[in-house]
């Protein structure tokens, strides 16, 4: 007898879960071996805005985005975004995004839905912050809480994403880099195979206490199925403000140029952030 889609969803849910639960016993171990630490060993950068922080937080942020395409004029995708991040150690946190699509198209072909849920969890090793320097990865996982029909995420198929990360801070300056690597599971007859090799920088110039200047670069690649080898790239100045004395609230916008083969594509997005 054949398993179901919602019975193959949930077995991939659940050796997610299993395997989180590895991965996270011994980063709490090792985060409660520096929390009698001196203080140089936690290094807190400030969040990009493209690319992700690779210091754990605790955190709600907001996003917009709209893209559009030059090759196609009528062609608008908004996305809206919430994440929660939750910091249990200085060295360890868990994030959940939860996205929410509209689309509008020529010929009234118009949808909206909730994409696929992210849950990601992070690492960070604290051995090197007395130099600036933070390394770090984790795993992200896409869950298929979108919608085939709709073209809007996936309604059966689970994405997991392995990552590591570097950070690098001296004076006024943050440098980050991302490597990401995702492939899909739980696919059905017909689905291609795919599988992404992915990188983000970010370059953080602190302008003034309230204000930062950002320069970030996104790339990703297929390495299988017919688009394998062709490079999306974005790059994307942007720009946060504390407008409060409580610089727990900050703000951020950012625009998305894409150069080469994605160079019709342009994006405008906006961010919030608490941090608590």
């Amino acid at each position: 007898m054949k398993s179901s889609p919602r019975t193959s969803w949930l077995s991939a849910f659940l050796r997610y879960a299993q395997l989180i639960a590895l991965l996270v016993s011994p980063a709490l171990l090792a985060a409660q071996e520096h929390e009698h630490d001196d203080d140089h060993d936690h290094l807190h950068f400030s969040h990009p805005l493209v690319t992700e922080s690779p210091t754990p937080d605790t955190k709600v942020r907001f996003d917009y985005v709209t893209l559009w395409t030059t090759d196609v004029p009528d062609f608008r995708d908004h996305l809206v975004r919430v994440e929660g991040e939750y910091a249990f150690t200085d060295a360890v946190s868990l994030a959940l995004v939860a996205p929410y699509e509209f689309r509008s198209e020529s010929g009234g072909a118009n949808a909206n839905g909730l994409g696929d849920l992210e849950l990601s969890l992070k690492f960070a090793s604290l051995a090197y912050g007395a130099h600036g320097v933070l390394l770090g990865g984790g795993l992200s996982a896409a869950m298929p809480t979108g919608s085939d029909q709709k073209q809007i995420g996936s309604s059966h198929i689970v994405e997991l994403e392995p990552f590591v990360d570097a950070g690098y801070k001296r004076d006024l300056i943050e440098l980050v880099g991302f490597a990401r690597l995702s492939s899909t599971f739980n696919r059905r007859p017909g689905d291609e195979p795919e599988r992404n090799l992915a990188f983000d920088f970010s370059t953080l110039y602190h302008l003034h206490p309230r204000l930062e200047a950002l320069m970030e670069l996104t790339t990703s690649r297929a390495l299988v199925g017919s688009e394998a080898g062709v490079p999306q790239t974005f790059l994307a100045p942007g720009a946060k403000i504390y407008p409060f004395t409580n610089r727990r609230i900050m703000f951020g916008a950012s625009l998305l140029l894409g150069t080469g083969a994605a160079s019709d594509v342009k994006a405008v997005s906006l961010s919030g952030f608490y941090h608590f």
